[in-house]
C-alpha cells in the first residue's frame, strides 16, 4: 500500500523534480497512484522524462487544502487531482477553470500553467460515460440518466449528461444542495428534475434508466446499499463511482442480485484519471492501461 502524506509531510519533505498527486479524506482507498504510475512507467519507455514522474497521495482536510497549494507548487507538483470532499472546494480555490468546470462548479483535476497558475479542469464526466460505454455499450445522447447524490462528483455528472443530451433526475437525501444543483442547471438552460430519495425508486421511471450512484456510500464493505435495487427498473443499468480494491460494492452486488446489470466505479477511475494525465502531459488518454494495471493489482484490503 502506497504511503499516505499529510500536510506535515507535504511542508517538511523533498517529494524530488515533477509530482503529480491525488489529495482527499479519506484517501488510504485510492488507487489513483497505482494506475497513474504503471502509465507513467508505459510513458517512460518512448520519452525518459517521464521516468522521473511519480504520482502520490495525500489526506488533507478541508481547511488545509488553501495551504497546501502553493506549497505543492514550490515543491514541484505539476498536477492535482481532488476527490471526496474536495471537488466543490478546488473550484473555489482555482487561479483560472476550463468552462465545462466553471460551469459545473467542481474540479477533480488541477494543472500548473507556464504562468505558475493552478487552472481548474473537471475530467469526471468524460470518465463516466467511456465506463458507461466499456461496461454498458451505453452514452449519454437521447439517454434517461438518475443521478444519486448533489456533490461535487454529482454536478460533474448531471451537467456532463446534460450538455450530451441526457434527460436528468437528481436523488438525494437531504434538500439543500440538490435544489442548488436543479437550480444551477436549470439557470444554464439545462433541464432537470429533483426529488428526496429514501433509497426506494418512485414508480414510472424509464425502463432503460442509467443510474449512477455519486454519493460517497459504497467506500467499505460494511456500508449499506444506497437504493432499494428491488424497486429500480429491471432494465436499468447501475454504475456505482465508488470502488473497493479487489471486490465489488454493496450497492453493486445488491444491483445485480436484483436482476440489474452492474458495475463499480474503477472503469471511471481509470478513464477520469487517463484524461487528467493526458492534460498533465500532453499525450492521449491511457484508459486501457489504467483499466489493466487495476485489474492486474488491486487488491482487497
Amino acid at each position: 500500500m502506497q504511503t499516505e502524506y499529510t500536510i506535515e509531510d507535504l511542508r517538511r519533505l523533498d517529494f524530488g523534480p515533477a509530482n503529480l498527486c491525488v489529495v482527499g479524506d479519506p484517501i488510504a482507498h485510492s488507487l489513483s497512484p497505482l494506475m497513474h504510475n504503471a502509465a507513467l512507467k508505459y510513458l517512460a519507455k518512448t520519452d525518459e522524462k517521464f521516468a522521473e514522474w511519480k504520482y502520490l497521495k495525500f489526506r488533507l482536510r478541508p481547511e488545509e487544502i488553501a495551504e497546501a497549494l502553493p506549497i505543492f507548487k514550490a515543491k514541484n507538483f505539476i498536477g492535482i487531482n481532488f476527490t471526496v470532499p474536495h471537488k466543490l472546494t478546488a473550484a473555489q480555490l482555482a487561479d483560472e477553470t476550463d468552462p465545462d468546470a466553471r460551469l459545473m462548479g467542481a474540479c477533480n483535476t488541477f494543472s500548473l500553467t507556464q504562468y505558475g497558475m493552478w487552472r481548474g479542469s473537471n475530467t469526471d464526466g468524460y470518465g463516466l460515460e467511456a465506463a458507461l460505454g466499456a461496461e454498458f455499450s451505453r452514452g449519454f445522447e437521447d439517454s434517461d440518466v438518475a443521478i444519486i447524490g448533489a456533490g461535487g462528483a454529482a454536478r460533474a455528472a448531471a451537467f456532463y449528461a446534460a450538455l450530451k443530451g441526457a434527460r436528468i433526475r437528481i436523488f438525494n437525501r437531504s434538500s439543500e444542495r440538490m435544489e442548488k444543483l436543479a437550480s444551477d442547471m436549470r439557470a444554464n438552460g439545462l433541464d432537470c428534475s429533483c426529488a428526496i430519495f429514501r433509497g426506494r425508486f418512485p414508480e414510472g421511471l424509464p425502463e432503460d434508466l442509467i443510474i449512477v450512484n455519486a454519493a460517497a456510500v459504497g467506500l467499505k464493505g460494511t456500508d449499506p446499499s444506497v437504493a432499494d435495487f428491488s424497486t429500480a427498473p429491471k432494465g436499468a443499468v447501475f454504475l456505482d463511482m465508488p470502488y473497493i480494491a479487489g471486490d465489488e460494492t454493496p450497492s453493486v452486488k445488491d444491483a445485480r442480485k436484483n436482476g440489474l446489470r452492474a458495475a463499480s466505479g474503477l472503469s471511471m477511475l481509470a478513464w477520469q484519471g487517463a484524461k487528467s494525465l493526458s492534460i498533465w502531459t500532453g499525450m492521449p488518454p491511457l484508459g486501457d492501461i489504467m483499466v489493466r494495471a487495476l485489474k492486474e493489482n488491486a487488491s482487497p484490503r
